[in-house]
C-alpha cells in the first residue's frame, strides 16, 4: 500500500545530477512509474495500412483519431503530445467519449 512518495531535489554538479538533501514529500494512494519505452513508428506500418505521421509521430485530429479507419491515438506517440501520465490519461478519454460517439451514431465512424 501506497501513502507517499518522497522526492529530492537535484542539482547540476559537473555534469552529474546530485541529491540536495532537500526532501519533498507528496501524499499518495497510487503512484504510476514511467518506464522509459521509446516510440517506434515503424512498428505500425508493417500490415498494410500505413497510419499518417507528422514529425515521426501519429498525426491525429481533435478527437485523437488517426488515419487509420476507427483507430485512436494519445499520449507521447501523437504529434504534440506531451510525455505526462495525466495527459495521456485525458487523451486516452478524451478517445472514449469520441470512440462512444462512433459507435452510437448509426455506423458512421
Amino acid at each position: 500500500k501506497v501513502s507517499a512518495i518522497e522526492r529530492e531535489y537535484t542539482a547540476l554538479d559537473g555534469d552529474r545530477l546530485v541529491g540536495t538533501g532537500e526532501r519533498l514529500t507528496l501524499t499518495a494512494d497510487q503512484v504510476f512509474k514511467a518506464i522509459g519505452q521509446s516510440f517506434v513508428p515503424a512498428a505500425l506500418n508493417g500490415s498494410g495500412a500505413e497510419v499518417a505521421l507528422e514529425a515521426g509521430r501519429i498525426k491525429v485530429d481533435a478527437e485523437g483519431r488517426t488515419s487509420l479507419a476507427n483507430v485512436w491515438a494519445g499520449g507521447d506517440c501523437i504529434f504534440g503530445g506531451d510525455d505526462l501520465t495525466v495527459s495521456a490519461v485525458a487523451q486516452g478519454r478524451d478517445a472514449a467519449e469520441s470512440i462512444h460517439r462512433a459507435l452510437t451514431s448509426n455506423g458512421r465512424a
